[in-house]
């Protein structure tokens, strides 16, 4: 299967070239799929050529890889800075999964920067400049209310991430309450009514 070049991973290794901001929309509906994955990349067009050069290794640009994948792709210039938006990709990382009553979501986002912190050399000590070359904004709404996550700020069903610096990127997880279903307890409220109409005409 051909791999989508657009990867956080990859993101995280072309850091070093510019400053780049990756901006995650993520939801999740109630029966724990994620329905949405949007990633906007704001960055400049030497980091932009890079992404281009990567996707290119398959032979595609950037943008015939998305769409190629199923995916929507969109360019916003404006001087030497680019906006790039794709959506309708499924995540490369991110799951979610059950556990009693509750929903939990993963996207373990912070292993590729971890790898390249301990694994990347550092010569000319530059690792400091480096750390703010990269900054992350996750945005998650799940079904329920989150009681549990790691998230910067949490409202009710929805979190918010800030990642700045290399240094504060993590894995994001959050844990939601699973909403009922109107329809059982709509089923179940029925069933109430007809035991008790059924128990009056008894007596």
């Amino acid at each position: 299967m051909k791999k989508i070049a657009l990867g956080l991973s990859l993101v995280l290794m072309i850091l070093v070239s510019g400053c780049i901001t990756l901006s995650v929309d993520s939801k999740v509906n109630k029966e724990g799929e994620i329905t949405q994955y949007h990633m906007i990349i704001d960055t400049n067009s030497y980091v932009y050529s890079i992404l281009n050069s990567e996707a290119s290794e398959g032979g595609e640009t950037l943008r015939e890889n998305v769409i190629s994948e199923g995916g929507e792709y969109e360019e916003i210039w404006d001087g030497d800075d680019v906006k790039i938006i794709i959506k309708g990709l499924p995540p490369e990382n991110a799951y979610t999964e059950k556990s009693g009553e509750f929903l939990i979501y993963r996207d373990p986002i912070g292993n590729s920067a971890s790898d390249y912190q301990n694994d990347a050399e550092d010569p000319f000590g530059m690792r400091d400049a480096m750390d703010s070359a990269i900054k992350i904004h996750y945005y998650l709404e799940m079904p329920g209310e989150i009681v549990d996550s790691n998230a910067d700020f949490v409202d009710g069903n929805k979190a918010e991430w800030h990642m700045v610096t290399l240094s504060s990127i993590r894995d994001v997880h959050a844990k939601s309450e699973i909403p009922s279903l109107p329809g059982i307890e709509l089923f179940g409220a029925v069933i109430m009514l007809l035991l008790t109409t059924l128990f009056v005409r008894s007596e």
